[in-house]
């Protein structure tokens, strides 16, 4: 498989790929950042904080929550069928113009009926603006590098939300949410000043090109599928009964520490993606989340549950970089990568909005009967990772063991001159 930057024009400085082995160039690395993190604010925003202020009555504002996220699945699998028909970019300008268009019309009407049809055209074109820049993502990116650029995006975006969660959320009301989607929709814009169709990374591959086996995709998929159901349902459930066990100070307290998790465990994650495989983050991560969830159920002191909302975030940050960004563009090539994609986000937004509909159901379950249920169904999610093949090139992964071993033998030959 080879790989060939070409640019119009001046071709921009590029990152060493013989000592790094990146290829992207620093254009095409802040495209990929300001993209990533504007589609990820934006969700939060449409699919919780506007929800929230939409209607008086709970029940009204978790119906909601669930429709959007379900809107939103149901748009990526129809529009994977014929987005590599179309511009990737131009999608992603018109999703950016038209959410803010119809957003701002959410100010203008009072008929409850046009604001929420108003709401379900910001799902739609949520769905494909998301779609078009997750392939436009794979076109920029190559498997030896999908990681850390995965997870720079997810380090800033974590860390921007937590800045949101903290200083924004509480204040916000009808008017300030929609303002603030309006702004979110129209930060993708902020490309065009960068001239992104010179930064494309354009790949040749051999005439059958990248594909996975059946196999292959459904063994990374079960642990995908097995901890969105938890993250939707028994995550909550968990989240909750701690809530109303501890004082709000602390909860507040716990939030934030596992928003510190979450940012670094992005960043970890897709550097050991990168450097020792995906295989040893997925594993690593869904292992440290079934611990945290068992403890969580039995935590009995303050120092432990800081243990278990850490613990929880390092694993659900790596899980999200994971899964959002490098999996699928693993197992995908230029023909199915939309669908590919599409699927795997599907199965987020499905399971999202499912979790909403019996919320209080799923509250109504124990804290120990949450906890451990997670635990297992996490370790058996497990099995298909350790079953499925390596998805990182070996010849990269061989460079990096060549180049750790080298500049261990030069630091013994130093230290021998030096005695």
């Amino acid at each position: 498989m080879i790989y060939v930057s070409v640019y119009e024009g001046k071709m921009d400085e590029k990152l060493s790929a013989t000592k790094y082995g990146v290829l992207l160039t620093k254009r095409g690395l802040l495209l990929a950042l300001i993209l990533s993190i504007a589609f990820y604010l934006s969700y939060f925003v449409f699919a919780y904080y506007v929800p929230q202020h939409f209607f008086s009555s709970a029940d009204n504002q978790v119906i909601l929550q669930a429709t959007f996220n379900i809107a939103v699945a149901l748009t990526l699998i129809v529009f994977s069928f014929f987005i590599h028909r179309i511009d990737k970019l131009h999608v992603i300008y018109t999703y950016a113009i038209a959410t803010s268009i119809f957003t701002a019309l959410l100010f203008f009407v009072s008929i409850d009926i046009l604001k929420l049809t108003f709401f379900f055209a910001i799902a739609i074109f949520f769905g494909t603006g998301q779609l078009a820049f997750l392939t436009y993502f794979w076109n920029l990116t190559v498997p030896d590098e999908r990681g850390r650029v995965a997870g720079l995006s997810g380090l800033l975006g974590l860390l921007l939300y937590v800045i949101m969660f903290a200083t924004v959320a509480p204040i916000l009301n009808f008017q300030r949410a929609v303002v603030l989607g309006i702004a979110l929709s129209l930060a993708p814009l902020a490309v065009l000043l960068l001239k992104p169709e010179k930064a494309v990374l354009t790949r040749k591959k051999d005439e059958t090109g990248y594909y996975p086996e059946k196999r292959t995709i459904l063994l990374y998929l079960i642990p995908w599928v097995l901890f969105s159901l938890i993250n939707a349902t028994f995550a909550r459930n968990i989240s909750f009964n701690i809530s109303h066990q501890v004082p709000s100070y602390l909860y507040l307290f716990l939030i934030v520490l596992q928003g510190i998790g979450t940012i670094f465990g992005a960043l970890i994650g897709g550097v050991v993606a990168d450097f020792f495989g995906r295989k040893v983050s997925l594993a690593s991560s869904l292992t440290l989340y079934g611990i945290s969830s068992a403890l969580a159920g039995v935590a009995d002191n303050y120092a432990l549950l800081y243990f278990v909302y850490v613990a929880n975030g390092l694993s659900w940050g790596i899980l999200s970089i994971m899964y959002s960004l490098v999996i699928w563009g693993d197992l995908s090539n230029k023909e199915n990568c939309a669908k590919i994609y599409s699927i795997g986000f599907m199965i987020f937004y499905i399971t999202q909005g499912a979790g909403f509909l019996p919320l209080k159901q799923i509250f109504e379950i124990p804290l120990v009967v949450s906890s451990l249920f997670s635990c297992l169904l996490i370790f058996i999610s497990n099995i298909p990772i350790f079953l499925a093949p390596e998805l990182l090139p070996s010849d990269f992964r061989e460079k990096i063991k060549i180049k750790l071993h080298m500049n261990s033998v030069k630091k013994i030959k130093q230290s021998r001159n030096q005695g």
